[in-house]
């Protein structure tokens, strides 16, 4: 009981912190990577952490990218007001023109498992679908 308690505060206080979105903006400071693992989807959630892929040195442009699919840098996101507009539903959805990348599962196994497949640097990324989704009893915070 205890233990739910405290992740439950945790996930209070880190929505508090960095807003349903995920990601912290005022008006004078840039974007900035939530601390936190995000847990996207609701029926089988995944988990991301931003941190991990951080430390590999995958740039920012290799997920986050304009409607172009013009990579976005770290001062383009730096520069945004809008957070939600980095947000893989703000373009990823029913009105993308290729049907495939319209839901997230769609978009996630395109992308995120063939680049776990393929590996950066020598590091291969988990590819079995446990390695990634969550057990249906962790609570889902959504984040993208």
């Amino acid at each position: 009981m205890q233990t739910k308690m405290m992740m439950l505060g945790s996930v209070l206080a880190t929505v508090l912190v960095f807003g349903p979105g995920g990601f912290s903006v005022a008006a004078d400071e840039p974007l900035q990577a939530p601390g936190t693992q995000l847990v996207i989807g609701k029926k089988k959630p995944a988990r991301f952490n931003h941190a991990t892929h951080l430390k590999l040195g995958i740039d920012c442009g290799t997920c986050h990218h304009t409607q172009d699919h013009n990579p976005l840098t770290v001062k383009d996101i730096a520069s945004m007001t809008d957070a939600s507009k980095l947000r893989c539903v703000s373009c990823h959805n029913g009105n993308h023109p290729n049907t495939k990348l319209r839901k997230a599962k769609g978009t996630f196994h395109a992308c995120c498992i063939n680049c776990h497949k393929s590996g950066y640097k020598g590091k291969q990324g988990p590819t079995k679908c446990s390695g990634c989704h969550l057990k249906k009893k962790r609570r889902v915070l959504e984040g993208c």
